[in-house]
């Protein structure tokens, strides 16, 4: 995915993905699902750090959820 200068973002599509209200209860999520839902329709830059947080292993807070990658427990 690149942005409106054509410069890369970070690419989380590869990775299986969780949600959760509170940080105790992981549910697993799409990427497609994800994107499709609520990465549409947030601007450029909270997108950005929403990929590179999630990217680097913290969970990041869009609309009611938590989100991160998910571990390998």
């Amino acid at each position: 995915m690149k942005d409106k200068n054509h410069i890369k973002m970070e690419d989380i599509s590869k990775f299986p993905l969780e949600r959760s209200l509170k940080h105790n209860d992981w549910e697993d999520v799409s990427y497609p699902e994800l994107k499709e839902q609520y990465l549409k329709d947030i601007s450029e830059e909270k997108l950005k750090c929403f990929l590179r947080v999630v990217r680097y292993g913290s969970p990041f807070k869009l609309g009611r959820y938590f989100y991160r990658i998910k571990t390998s427990n």
